[in-house]
């Protein structure tokens, strides 16, 4: 696997897709920055309300289109390209492909989640936020982490349409409409139950107003995410896929 991920970490230096992501990552603190310069907020924020705000609008609206591309991207380059086929013929593992697959998503994710972190730092300070310290900075990093690793195992049936589909066009536009049906459900009663919305909720504790046992959440993300590994997983690894 870590040749593997070798290579796909050398495919991404000339990815344009790979920079639109980093910018992706730092439009939400850019957005804030500018809110409080043009005067959007009556009085100084602090720091932690500025990453609070940061972290909510990257959880709810920007990662979920940002992981989309990401996704679509990884999972259906190959297609695209039209080098599955060679890649494939080669003596390498399905199974193995598709798992080096779903831990470059991870490791992409990871990299958002620190320059998102790092951004709304340096935005915050330009912004002229109060309150600055470490501990204000490590807990809004643990907070936007535990959301997007939660978020993570919630893309695995995503994946398997991707195979699907294997065309960044259709998903971005199915990312679009989950992003828009998130924003709505998130702030709704069965927002807990709907798994894009739960990491976000279960992160910053929000979960904790409903009155619904929380767990239910966690059984949702979890459920979630192995019936898509385990699909997508099966299909890759069973089926003829078009080359």
């Amino acid at each position: 696997m870590y040749n593997f991920i070798q290579i796909e970490l050398m495919k991404l230096k000339r990815s344009k897709i790979f920079i639109l992501t980093l910018l992706g990552a730092i439009f939400p603190s850019f957005l804030l920055f500018l809110s409080a310069k043009f005067g959007e907020f009556t009085e100084t924020i602090s720091l932690q309300t500025f990453l609070s705000l940061v972290n909510m609008y990257m959880s709810l609206i920007f990662a979920i289109l940002l992981f989309t591309i990401i996704m679509s991207y990884l999972f259906g380059r190959e297609y695209n390209e039209h080098t599955l086929k060679t890649i494939l013929t080669a003596p390498t593992s399905r199974g193995m492909f598709i798992l080096t697959k779903y831990a470059m998503f991870l490791l992409w994710i990871l990299l958002i989640t620190v320059i998102t972190c790092i951004s709304g730092v340096m935005f915050g300070y330009l912004a002229g936020t109060t309150g600055f310290g470490m501990n204000v900075v490590l807990d809004s990093f643990r907070e936007l982490l535990f959301t997007n690793i939660l978020l993570y195992l919630t893309f695995t049936p995503l994946v398997f349409i991707t195979l699907i589909i294997s065309n960044l066009v259709p998903a971005m536009i199915g990312g679009a409409v989950l992003t828009f049906t998130n924003m709505i459900v998130a702030s709704s009663k069965y927002g807990i139950y709907f798994p894009w919305s739960c990491p976000y909720l279960i992160s910053s504790g929000e979960i904790l107003e409903y009155t619904t046992n929380y767990t239910a959440s966690y059984v949702i993300i979890i459920v979630t995410f192995l019936a898509g590994l385990i699909i997508s997983y099966a299909y890759f690894r069973r089926n003829d896929i078009p080359l």
